[in-house]
């Protein structure tokens, strides 16, 4: 790499570094609090962007955002988690990850406010570019409380720094109604004085945009239920003209390689994609295990793609439920023939290239032993997506850049919010949003004329198109709290079918129960109660500190 490719790294890495607090201590130990109060430190638009950067630094990374799969449906870990522990259901409001969401979303939100309360006293800083930082931080704090209000409904609003002693301190809880209106204003506010993707300079790249502060609005209206709003929100982002999806030419790798370092978009121009994105570099210290976790030489998988997951993939263009699709699984081999291409780009296929195996580049069957000689796998099955072969052979060295917000999320926001508030869907309108993504990938349209002459409803194939092509990012438990599918979230976790399990495994599956189709029951005992769990409980040490949080939210009194 050049010496100035290095610095246009760093210098990107150092504005949108989306570390967790407690992963980059030495970044947020350059901007204290204490320092920022300083009389002498709001000047400059350096002190600014340092001072944004605090902000900023709270955007999720790979551990709050992939990592979240094992809340949902879609992925498998055998080792105990908290998150795998609070989509089983069987949690109580101790759970340390509930009260972790709770504590980083407010000191995120503190820092904002901190930004809020002093940035006007950069005097020597034009308006424009003053509130064009402000903007990051509104931004910021909008999307911080998002999280927390997609976890816990009614959450205390507080816009300004809290010191011990503030009344504040000890405030109730705003009613979640009251909150959503707020948040969506807010993203407003951000994206009126945010620069569009297109005027940011390269050093610049990472920083929240005017799409970026658009794009959050539309998933979370989404969320929440205002269907106009997702709608415009998601159309402003489509007619801003700069992000697209990504395409190297290939339909056979170009999904797949949107993961990689291959399509980085600091290095790769052609990746306008990504809307806001957790950027990665060993340069600046910047680093995760993504690829390795995924398919490590010597142990099992950290995530294995479900059963439920490897069904939702279309074969011929059709569930796989039906006749018509021809869909058959008599062989490890057979259940990737004729499926949605996304599904051999998202889930290894024999004949693929992996690094699970050192000595063997091509994959040709799954691993159930515990002996250290591969990656062994828990459901039979292994992820590619987000796989860096190169990575692999190294521990925590990756790369690899995790989007927070993809362009064809807001193309899966748009038509889904179209439907659901009752549009009358046309042709077109898929042609504009999903037939995009499949086009890309040389998948078989969504054509309405067919849906209708299989009796195939039309929201439930705008869902599971969410779901393939937003697998492994961190959505689907969100996607099912919203859908109101929580008792999906209780269903036993299967995967292969014991009867193409390949026959020198057998034995280490033999003792496995199966389903009533054969599938290898890898979890029970989940569960999922309406009056609970479509809300967390308001983390305990939260409510012992401030009673008045309480009473705590349905089912967690």
């Amino acid at each position: 790499m050049s010496e100035y490719m290095k610095t246009k790294y760093l210098a990107i890495l150092l504005c949108a570094a989306f570390v967790l607090p407690g992963c980059n201590d030495s970044f947020l130990d350059r901007i204290p609090l204490d320092e920022l109060t300083d009389e002498t430190y709001w000047e400059t638009e350096e002190h600014l962007i340092l001072a944004s950067n605090a902000c900023i630094n709270y955007l999720r990374g790979k551990n709050r955002s992939v990592d979240m799969e094992f809340l949902g449906d879609n992925v498998f870990r055998e080792r105990s988690s908290e998150y795998k522990t609070l989509g089983s259901g069987n949690f109580t409001s101790d759970l340390s990850v509930i009260n972790s969401e709770w504590t980083t979303g407010y000191d995120g939100i503190r820092r904002c406010n901190h930004f809020l309360e002093n940035y006007e006293r950069a005097q020597k800083v034009s308006a424009p570019v003053r509130e064009r930082y402000a903007g990051e931080a509104i931004f910021i704090r909008a999307y911080l409380y998002s999280y927390l209000v997609n976890c816990f409904g009614d959450v205390p609003r507080v816009t300004n720094t809290i010191d011990v002693g503030d009344d504040e301190l000890y405030g109730s809880r705003t009613d979640k109604e009251t909150m959503i209106e707020w948040i969506l204003d807010e993203f407003d506010r951000a994206a009126a004085v945010l620069p569009y993707a297109k005027d940011l300079k390269d050093s610049e790249l990472g920083r929240p945009t005017k799409e970026a502060a658009w794009a959050f609005s539309s998933r979370f209206a989404l969320y929440h239920e205002r269907w106009d709003k997702a709608v415009s929100s998601a159309e402003e982002v489509m007619t801003a003209g700069f992000h697209k999806l990504y395409d190297n030419g290939n339909p056979e790798t170009t999904y797949n390689e949107l993961f990689t370092l291959a399509a980085n978009p600091v290095t790769n121009k052609n990746n306008r994609e990504f809307i806001v994105t957790r950027l990665y570099s060993e340069e600046a210290n910047q680093t995760h295990n993504l690829s390795r976790e995924l398919q490590v030489p010597n142990e099992e998988a950290r995530s294995a793609p479900t059963r439920s997951l490897m069904d939702a993939y279309l074969c011929n263009g059709l569930p796989i439920t039906l006749p018509a699709s021809r869909y058959r699984e008599n062989t490890h081999e057979a259940i990737f023939n004729n499926r949605d291409p996304r599904m051999a780009q998202t889930i290894l296929k024999p004949g693929a290239k992996w690094g699970g195996y050192p000595g063997k580049t091509t994959y040709e069957q799954p691993k159930f032993s515990n002996s250290a000689t591969s990656c062994r796998t828990t459901t039979g099955w292994y992820f590619t997506k987000f796989v860096e072969l190169s990575a692999i052979s190294r521990y925590n060295k990756d790369q690899n850049a995790i989007p927070l917000m993809r362009y064809a999320e807001v193309l899966l926001n748009w038509i889904e919010a179209k439907e659901m508030r009752g549009d009358a869907i046309t042709q077109p309108d898929i042609d504009k949003s999903i037939n995009l993504l499949r086009d890309r990938v040389g998948a078989d349209k969504m054509v309405l004329t067919k849906l209708n002459a299989y009796g195939l409803n039309l929201r439930d194939e705008i869902r599971r198109e969410r779901r393939v092509e937003l697998a492994l990012e961190g959505e689907r438990y969100f996607d099912l709290l919203r859908w109101k599918q929580g008792d999906l979230l209780a269903k036993d976790v299967t995967g292969m079918r014991k009867s193409t399990v390949p026959p020198s495994e057998y034995v280490y599956v033999e003792d496995i129960p199966t389903d009533d189709k054969g599938n290898l029951i890898l979890m029970t005992g989940r569960t999922f109660s309406d009056m609970k769990n479509y809300l967390w409980p308001i983390p305990f040490t939260q409510t012992q500190r401030n009673p008045n949080l309480l009473p705590n939210n349905p089912g967690w009194e």
